[in-house]
């Protein structure tokens, strides 16, 4: 019995032992298959650069014989760049049932990646590395890691953008009156404010409350060509201005005196006239909508032949939305006190020795400008946000946090000044909803790299019109960020209305040669240089131009000349997987050697 004991433990081990070792082999063989029969495809190769993203698609198919039931199949997708070789993961795929297709009778997996883009990446490779796991126990073998892609081409970001915007304009050094504004915006046919109103609605309250002698309000009702409903504009006005007198009614505690006069702006034609001039659209697509507004026909006709333009889509994005609305403007008198008796007050108030209600809304507002510090502009726009709740307080300590985030070089940092600009921005929009305030809070998302929220506040700005070296400025920096994330057909759609500038005509050229159109992109760039002569950007373009278009003598000219311009080009054009091909000729290596 005792030996029967012993032989049974003998053979138990012995089972064991060989289900161990069978595993192994297991594993071991799917490892040896997939380094053999594994096919790993990328696009695009090299990896490019997509904004603040790198993005790409990788497919992966494996032999069938990795699917099994005990034992799954992985490959890790990774990126490694440093000379430290730091390693990103990026992602994983499983082939086992459900999560993989077959084409050409192959397990495949496609899928869209992507990872953060950050210069110190510019040189490196995207790795893959396979797993066999055995389901029981999660015993592991691992293949060899093989590269599929080298990265980085960076010239999407090769773009030229501006984002400059700045104080509001200083009226109290005119001595003349401060006007404050408010327009809400109305569904189609609609004459009830929605809940979007809300916050705007919290300023009339501000209004309501002001303690001043007398307030006069004009409010303005209009529509837009196409809207159905009778006598709308009027209804909307009405609309305001009993809500703005029950809350006064509510909130007036001072007895001021209030003179309230509405006004409908109820021909559509005079309106878009008027809107016209405050478009981006050319002079000739302004030419032909002129002269059917100036004609004869009525106003439906003309709303008919419009449809008919080239600009009409235009009008129908930028135009037409911003009709839809009632503007209530807000008139104060107000005197003025010598700049060294405010400035002295500014500095107590910043310094915490006085109270910001010493000053008034204009007189803390042209105080701030007195002085060149941007921690004690800081302080007095906060000091007026505090006291007045007004857009131009919002506006300004935007603008300040702003100009702070472009000195600061501390990722962190800079990322908590842009949300701040972005916060105060996003207040100021709410009480003066301008095509320059939302230009300053499109351009603060845009430095963020929140390119929908950016995106989304170009467009908004667009439809308020305005003068056109603003309208300009907006399509232009519109484009610049439609560029970043790929969209080159709409980049350049939109720097049709961005004028003849350097910035546009670079970009141009960019969205051309990314659509590998090379003879459009070196017509744009050569524009470029035209208007901003020995530009090493240009050149550095016409460089990568050339080796794209194999032209050896465009790309060792302009190249040579882009180093001579900049010296920060020679070390960029040795990391550039765009001159790979190039590295041991002449026309590269004396191109920078001279």
């Amino acid at each position: 019995m005792q030996q029967y004991k012993k032989n049974k433990n003998y053979l138990l081990l012995l089972t064991l032992g060989l289900s161990i070792g069978s595993t192994g082999c297991t594993l071991q063989r799917m490892v040896k298959t997939a380094e053999k029969d594994q096919q790993v495809t990328v696009v695009p190769s090299p990896l490019t650069t997509n904004g603040e993203s790198v993005n790409f698609e990788l497919k992966a198919q494996v032999p069938e014989k990795l699917i099994r039931e005990k034992e799954v199949y992985k490959l890790d997708v990774y990126y490694e760049y440093g000379k430290e070789q730091k390693r990103e993961n990026v992602g994983t795929y499983r082939f086992e049932v459900g999560e993989f297709l077959y084409e050409d009778r192959k397990p495949t997996i496609t899928r869209q990646l992507s990872f953060p883009y950050a210069p110190e990446k510019t040189s490196g490779r995207l790795m893959v590395q396979g797993r066999a796991i055995a389901l029981k126990d999660n015993d592991v073998e691992y293949t060899k890691a093989k590269q599929v892609a080298v990265g980085l081409n960076t010239t999407p970001l090769l773009l030229v953008r501006s984002n400059s915007f700045s104080f509001s304009d200083n009226k109290y050094a005119e001595a003349s009156d401060s006007t404050g504004q408010i327009v809400f915006y109305f569904e189609s046919g609609q004459t009830k404010l929605d809940d979007l109103s809300d916050e705007k609605l919290k300023v009339l309250d501000q209004y309501a409350m002001d303690n001043v002698p007398a307030q006069s309000i004009k409010i303005t009702g209009m529509r837009s060509p196409g809207e159905k409903g009778s006598n709308l504009a009027q209804k909307r006005a009405q609309t305001l201005e009993q809500q703005y007198r029950q809350k006064v009614k509510l909130l007036d505690y001072n007895g001021k005196k209030i003179q309230v006069t509405t006004e409908v702006a109820d021909n559509v034609t005079e309106v878009l006239l008027e809107k016209l001039e405050t478009t981006a659209l050319p002079k000739e697509q302004k030419q032909q909508v002129l002269t059917i507004l100036q004609g004869e026909q009525s106003e439906q006709e003309k709303l008919q032949a419009l449809e008919k333009t080239e600009a009409f889509a235009y009008l129908q994005k930028y135009v037409y939305p911003s009709l839809q609305t009632v503007k209530m403007e807000f008139s104060y008198n107000r005197s003025r006190r010598p700049d060294y008796e405010l400035y002295l007050q500014a500095q107590r108030i910043a310094k915490g020795e006085a109270s910001a209600d010493q000053l008034t809304e204009d007189e803390l507002q042209h105080a701030a400008t007195l002085t060149p510090l941007l921690a004690e502009k800081r302080k007095l726009y906060e000091a007026a946000v505090k006291t007045t709740d007004k857009w131009p307080a919002y506006y300004n300590l935007g603008v300040v946090y702003y100009e702070m985030a472009q000195k600061d070089y501390r990722p962190a940092a800079k990322k908590e000044l842009l949300e701040k600009a972005v916060h105060n921005l996003t207040f100021a929009g709410y009480r003066n909803p301008t095509p320059k305030v939302y230009y300053g809070l499109a351009s603060a998302y845009h430095q963020l790299g929140k390119y929908n929220e950016a995106l989304e506040y170009y467009n908004y700005a667009l439809t308020l019109g305005g003068e056109e070296e603003m309208q300009q400025a907006l399509f232009a920096d519109k484009a610049a960020l439609e560029i970043e994330t790929g969209r080159y057909d709409e980049a350049i759609a939109s720097l049709r209305y961005a004028g003849d500038t350097y910035q546009t005509n670079m970009n141009l050229g960019l969205s051309y040669l990314l659509k590998e159109n090379y003879e459009g992109a070196k017509d744009f760039y050569l524009k470029a240089l035209e208007q901003k002569q020995n530009d090493a950007l240009a050149y550095y373009s016409l460089a990568i131009l050339g080796a794209r278009s194999q032209d050896e003598e465009m790309l060792e000219n302009a190249l040579r000349r882009a180093v001579n311009a900049d010296k920060a080009f020679t070390q960029k054009a040795i990391n550039d997987v765009e001159f790979e091909a190039y590295r041991d000729k002449p026309a590269y290596k004396d191109a920078l050697i001279r």
